[in-house]
């Protein structure tokens, strides 16, 4: 069972990976809606190809819509997530906007002294960097098109981009603690 869910698995990145090809492209265009419904469509036919001899929890994991639910002590969020190497090197380059609570987490492969630049981002961000456990370790703000490495202070496995403020306004501090869905679950929250 385990072989259909590599060879569906490789398919989905195969498909994924042709698809980023296209990416600059519609993204320069601002058409990132059309690339994000044709992922998924492409997506849901590998799935469909392969719910035959898949579990329900293997069919779960291929069906990931590259969104993750993140909780702080009072504000619930569903976020874009980029757990993959490309998809961390798109993070939300090209992009004019972003909706008032959108945001994108990555997830490195492994916890590390962490960097990121905004090469090609057009938005103003706020970046968080999050240890394994949840905590918050720096917020720093990123400027559109600069291209200077901005690290962590400390060894992280995750980072959170958002508009720039967007931590202030609710309240969220460097020491603040995040669930992350599936990864990371403070007691302390519903």
């Amino acid at each position: 069972m385990k072989e259909y869910l590599y060879s569906g698995a490789i398919g989905l990145v195969a498909i994924i990976f042709t698809s980023l090809l296209s990416v600059q492209a519609l993204a320069q265009k601002g058409n990132t809606t059309d690339l994000a419904k044709h992922l998924k469509a492409d997506a849901n036919q590998v799935i469909m190809d392969a719910s035959d001899e898949l579990t329900q929890e293997e069919l779960a994991l291929l069906a990931n819509d590259g969104h993750i639910n993140i909780e702080f002590a009072n504000i619930s969020l569903q976020v874009e997530f980029a757990d993959s190497f490309e998809e961390r090197a798109l993070g939300l380059m090209y992009r004019k906007s972003l909706c008032e609570d959108c945001g994108m987490l990555f997830q490195f492969d492994d916890e590390r002294i962490a960097s990121i630049w905004m090469k090609n981002t057009f938005v103003a961000l706020d970046l968080a960097y999050i240890t394994v456990d949840g905590q918050i370790v720096d917020i720093k703000q990123l400027k559109p098109h600069d291209l200077t490495s901005v690290k962590s202070s400390k060894q992280v496995l995750y980072a959170l981009e958002m508009n720039q403020g967007w931590f202030a306004k609710k309240g969220v501090k460097v020491g603040d603690k995040i669930s992350i869905e599936g990864r990371v679950k403070h007691p302390s929250f519903k």
